[in-house]
């Protein structure tokens, strides 16, 4: 009906337009002129020898205009949307994913699936989070992708360590320094990492480091417990640590060995806070309190942690030691006693680090994993990349599993800044709602709010189902519908109608297949459907599989080796007390920076031992009852400081 009136209109307007024309090249009144005007003189004249051509021409200008006319008439109408009442959401097409560098690398990018034959592309420095249910493809089509692709550096949470077997040869032989932490490695092969190896030298720094330290060992945040316990064991690790660097130190300058002490660890705390079996534990810990040189903070603490009443101070060291207790494991004991890498360093230089749990050692290694993560966190979130041109590489912590570990309060914390430090979060959780079971409704909608890209495989929960359904948004469809008048004279009615609909229903996402996921990009309102990746099956992946890196033994035995740099000590001798209630002493090992990466090594029968180590750095009873009845001495005498005692008057 509309085409029809819209032809009609071009007819008869161009025909009172025609016979202008036509009126003014013959110089007669163009008052004259009606709409059957032309029709007349194209009758009369069109073949006319002298007036024919004037005839026509007229016609031909003035009918084409108006037929012009009604053509963009019907072309305006005809592109004209009509607002969509339900909302306008399709698929990215491959122009929408040219128009966000989706389809080029840049030396940031993460590759995130493919499309019509193209690897997709995340560039930049934003977060990207993976909903994958277990045993869909997560590993081969993201995570080892990444790892043989990926150009900075790389802190992954390798669980069953396939990752580190698959991709560690080609990150080494392409220059980067790969280390390998096994905390609880039973073929004892693993770099060590020990927490407080970064604890700095400077007694005005070092509060604030084992404060650091104590809140990601004792955090408030549990929503289960009272923090009057977690804020009481905090103070009770900082009276146990202010304690052993404070004898660390102070050994290590008044027995000027050949060889520098190392620092204290994680397992020669937990033996000093263990007390003896026939001594009274407040009766110890007063002894550790007594002793002339420690710090008014130690003192504090220790006197605040005194006095407890005795169901309050039970109660205070079970919740202190608890955490703790998985360095009664030797090998966790050793792989945690020295430092072969430096977590400050992933931004300095290309490094990869490889942090591997069996699933069966999950649930006593959420702690030491939490604490990895914290701490490399923390200490790289101290310094802009802008302040020091040092810091020119990108780190990407590829989390598998990463809800397995517990909250991680300083990620949760640090999630909306972190970016601007040249840290990159690309965590792996099984659904996005599983976020919320560790981390709590808000935090979590803020862990997903700063990360820009989402990518999901196919739901297995009805639940999460309807929320990635939800997430990509709704268009309009139209319902044409007919009816028929019951009446004796048939008659029919038709109606149309426009109704909502999912971009995708609950049903067909969770029918999306094994070889499909959707990607949910910050800022481009059509979602992805691509196709996952399989490194199998693609070659550029394949040939860049290498034989893997070699990591070095553990070194077992009493004799552990010490931290990061020289200026940190180990704690020794305590005036008044048993060689059994003092932390080792132990030859320092050298800086992260003089640490070779692991390399592979020739095949060995079994976990090394230490060895080369001074004679007089083994007779630690001896070193301890000497330096007991030097005290005494001074004190007897009180003719000379405690503090001007010189290595000649202790020995071995």
């Amino acid at each position: 009906m509309f085409l029809g009136c819209l032809l009609l209109i071009a007819v008869v307007s161009g025909a009172y337009l025609s016979g202008l024309l036509l009126f003014w090249r013959l110089d007669m009144p163009l008052k004259q002129v009606s709409f059957n005007t032309y029709a007349s003189y194209w009758l009369a004249h069109a073949n006319h020898p002298l007036h024919g051509t004037n005839v026509r021409k007229s016609g031909l200008v003035g009918f084409g205009i108006s037929l012009l006319i009604g053509a963009g008439l019907v072309l305006a109408v005809a592109l004209h949307k009509r607002p969509n009442l339900y909302g306008e959401a399709r698929f990215a097409t491959l122009a929408d994913l040219r128009g966000k560098d989706m389809l080029k690398p840049q030396e940031t990018a993460l590759v995130v699936g493919k499309k019509d034959g193209k690897f997709l592309y995340f560039n930049g420095q934003q977060f990207a989070i993976v909903a994958a249910p277990t045993r869909s493809g997560k590993g081969v089509g993201i995570v080892i992708p990444n790892l043989l692709s990926y150009q900075g550096s790389v802190v992954v949470l390798d669980i069953k360590q396939e990752n580190f077997d698959l991709t560690s040869g080609f990150r080494a032989r392409y220059g980067q320094s790969v280390y390998l932490f096994n905390p609880f490695a039973e073929d004892f092969r693993t770099h060590r990492w020990n927490p407080l190896g970064y604890v700095s030298a400077d007694p005005n720094f070092r509060i604030s480091d084992l404060q650091s330290i104590a809140a990601m060992l004792y955090p408030t945040s549990n929503l289960h417990k009272d923090p009057f316990w977690a804020n009481q064991a905090q103070n009770a690790f900082m009276a146990f640590a202010l304690y052993a660097f404070e004898q660390a130190s102070y050994l290590s300058k008044r027995f000027k060995a050949d060889t520098p002490l190392a620092v204290p660890t994680m397992g020669s705390l937990y033996r000093l806070a263990s007390g003896r079996a026939d001594q009274d534990f407040k009766s110890y810990l007063k002894g550790l309190a007594s002793w002339p040189l420690l710090s008014q903070a130690a003192q504090t603490a220790f006197g605040t942690l005194l006095s407890q009443a005795d169901e309050t101070f039970a109660s205070i060291l079970g919740t202190f030691k608890e955490p703790l207790n998985p360095w009664l494991n030797p090998v966790v004991d050793a792989a945690t006693a020295a430092n072969d890498f430096d977590l400050r360093e992933v931004r300095k230089r290309r490094m990869s680090i490889y942090v591997v749990i069996q699933p069966n050692k999950l649930a006593e290694s959420r702690l030491i994993l939490n604490l990895f993560f914290s701490q490399l966190v923390n200490q790289n979130t101290r310094e802009l990349p802008q302040a020091n041109p040092e810091l020119k590489h990108q780190c990407l912590l590829l989390m598998d599993e990463f809800t397995s570990i517990g909250r991680v309060d300083i990620i949760a914390n640090a999630v909306s800044f972190m970016a601007g430090y040249n840290l990159r979060l690309m965590p792996i959780v099984q659904s996005l709602s599983q976020l919320e079971s560790t981390y709590g409704r808000e935090v979590a909608r803020t862990l997903l709010t700063n990360h820009a890209l989402r990518i999901i495989f196919a739901p297995r929960e009805q639940q999460d189902a309807n929320e990635y359904s939800e997430m990509m948004g709704y268009t309009s469809v139209r319902k044409r519908s007919v009816s028929r008048s019951r009446s004796r004279e048939s008659s029919y009615t038709r109606s149309e109608s426009e109704e909502r609909r999912a971009l995708m229903l609950p049903q067909e996402l969770k029918a999306l297949g094994d070889d499909k996921q959707i990607l949910i990009l910050e800022g481009m309102a059509q979602p992805v459907v691509s196709q996952k990746i399989r490194y199998f099956k693609e070659a550029d992946f394949k040939r860049r599989i290498e034989p893997r890196v070699v990591p070095p033994l553990l070194q077992l035995g009493s004799l552990r080796s010490g931290g990061i740099g020289s200026s940190s000590t180990v704690a020794g001798g305590v005036a008044g007390l048993p060689p059994e209630s003092v932390m080792n002493m132990q030859p320092n090992s050298p800086s992260p920076s003089a640490q070779p990466a692991a390399t592979k090594l020739p095949s060995e029968d079994g976990p090394r031992r230490s060895g080369g180590i001074p004679p007089e750095y083994t007779g630690l009873g001896g070193v301890v009852g000497e330096f007991d009845r030097a005290l005494l001495h001074m004190r007897a005498s009180n003719t000379r400081q405690f503090s001007g005692l010189s290595s000649t008057e202790v020995r071995a």
